[in-house]
């Protein structure tokens, strides 16, 4: 990965990338990813042509950090409650489904619920202590599922929503209503 800072904005080239991504942060902070292949000067153009959606992004973002203030919450609690609770939560739905997975990490991640990798090592973010027991659940089975379905391909929402009891749309739009920081 080659690291280049513009002001607020950090720019990689990656060779995992396949496109040019645009993530704004929970700090605020822009990370403008491209492929290799893609030139610097073509990746700033995509972030020009989006500059408006960054602004906006950016914010949502302080708007959400001053509702939660950074009075930090009490991270290492949840990491505890997060360790007491998901891997035997989530080896209890593996032997409910027959999904199989590889082993399982609690990060503190800030920008997604969890991911499975191509190895179906599963990664959970500790933060998923603060969502109810169901909806916990729910973002377990999103990722046993990917075990099966490395996409987020109809079959892979078909076989998701088959594990919820066909719920999955209504509890991916319950899940929505919540984010991670």
């Amino acid at each position: 990965n080659a690291f280049s800072k513009l002001d607020e904005l950090t720019i990689r080239s990656s060779r995992r990338a396949r496109r040019i991504i645009l993530t704004v942060k929970p700090s605020g902070e822009v990370v403008l990813t491209h492929p290799v292949g893609v030139s610097r000067e073509r990746a700033l153009r995509f972030f020009e042509e989006r500059r408006s959606w960054v602004e906006a992004a950016q914010g949502r973002m302080a708007a959400r950090r001053a509702e939660h203030p950074t009075e930090e919450v009490d991270v290492e609690a949840l990491r505890r409650a997060a360790k007491a609770d998901l891997p035997a939560r989530l080896e209890r739905l593996s032997r409910l489904t027959g999904l199989k997975y590889q082993g399982v990490t609690i990060r503190a991640a800030r920008t997604k619920w969890g991911s499975c990798t191509s190895r179906n090592t599963i990664s959970l973010s500790l933060y998923l202590m603060r969502l109810p027991e169901h909806l916990r659940d729910f973002v377990l089975l999103h990722e046993l599922c990917h075990t099966v379905h490395h996409n987020h391909s109809p079959r892979f929402y078909a076989l998701l929503d088959h594990f919820c009891g066909g719920r999955e749309r209504e509890l991916r739009r319950e899940l929505r209503r919540h984010s991670v920081l």
